[in-house]
């Protein structure tokens, strides 16, 4: 009988030992997921969405933000996003995003901004960023959208001054997408970047209306050609890669848009590339909204190293490359200061 006891209070004591390593363990894993658990609670976005004027296959503007938005998969961010998205469809896409659960929502574009200021109103628990300025005369708007206000205008200032000096012909030209505040105020920072370096330059420009019609950008690079162009630079996404094959087909020189687009063109015929971080402009949001600083307006330009420009080609020479270099750091010391002309009739 003793012995039987004996073995009973073994066998209890060992039951006892492993549930109280159980408990342990138990206790442990909900320490470790406590532990987890507020990282998660302070991310105020999971779920981005991304309205596009053009496609993701234009080699600028959208795919720039598309592999912003690929990035943030990458993190663990539910994505979507929504290519050619016209005037009559902006404020109805915004909503239908908001209704599905979006978080985080961007009009790629400052065209989107009048839509999103209407839709923002009506989902407070939401974030809005448009990668552009407010609507003109627009100052009371949601405290949920940010503007990201960037100078592009800068880097189109420092392309027209290359240009010019580029330039055999006398003659340059401009071609833009569509009649909004961020292409005219290039236009007219490329013909006045240009007219300040080279004061007998001619510049010709063309708004062409679309960004997603190559055959458009083509016959409207070869009808400034016949007109003595000898250098373009294109804002014009999948426009623009039309006017590229105006230029290669033509030996003409050309300046590239959003990204590096020197491989887009043969024979080193494109001189650089106004170059615009979207990616970072689309990623770095995120940091922002969690800070809790969200919301208004950003102004980044050269000297934040939102726009700059890429490599130049071989076909410009030490001293056009200095000039130029000499141009552009003028701006970003703020000896040449820059402010955006929005009139298109320039």
């Amino acid at each position: 009988m003793k012995k039987l006891i004996k073995t009973l209070t073994a066998f209890c004591s060992i039951a006892l030992l492993i549930a109280g390593i159980a408990g342990c363990a138990q206790k442990a894993a909900t320490q470790d997921t406590s532990t987890a658990a507020p990282e998660s609670e302070e991310r105020k976005v999971s779920k981005v969405a991304i309205l596009l004027p053009g496609y993701i296959t234009d080699q600028s503007w959208n795919q720039g933000a598309y592999e912003g938005l690929k990035t943030l998969e990458a993190q663990g961010y539910n994505i979507a996003y929504t290519e050619d998205v016209q005037t009559t469809e902006m404020e109805s896409t915004f909503r239908n995003y908001c209704e599905e659960g979006f978080d985080f929502i961007i009009g790629h574009g400052v065209q989107y901004g009048d839509a999103c200021i209407r839709v923002a109103v009506d989902y407070p628990e939401k974030y809005f960023f448009i990668t552009g300025n407010p609507p003109e005369g627009e100052s009371d708007y949601p405290t949920n959208i940010a503007f990201y206000d960037y100078k592009e205008y800068e880097g189109a200032y420092v392309c027209g001054a290359l240009a010019a000096l580029q330039s055999e012909s006398g003659i340059i030209g401009y071609i833009g997408g569509g009649d909004n505040t961020t292409q005219a105020s290039d236009k007219n920072a490329f013909i006045e970047g240009a007219k300040a370096t080279v004061p007998d330059i001619e510049v010709k420009t063309v708004i062409t209306g679309t960004f997603n019609d190559s055959s458009k950008g083509k016959e409207t690079a070869l009808a400034m050609i016949e007109q003595g162009v000898d250098v373009i630079l294109q804002t014009c996404d999948e426009t623009g890669l039309g006017a590229f094959e105006a230029c290669e087909e033509k030996g003409i020189f050309c300046i590239g848009y959003t990204s590096d687009q020197s491989g887009l063109v043969g024979d080193d015929l494109v001189l650089t590339s106004l170059m615009v971080s979207i990616p970072n402009m689309v990623t770095s949001q995120i940091d922002i909204i969690d800070s809790g600083e969200f919301g208004g307006i950003e102004n980044p330009g050269l000297k934040e190293g939102i726009i700059s420009l890429a490599p130049y080609s071989s076909k410009v020479s030490e001293e056009v490359q200095a000039k130029t270099d000499e141009v552009k750091q003028k701006i970003i010391d703020g000896e040449i200061v820059l402010t955006p002309n929005y009139n298109s009739g320039v």
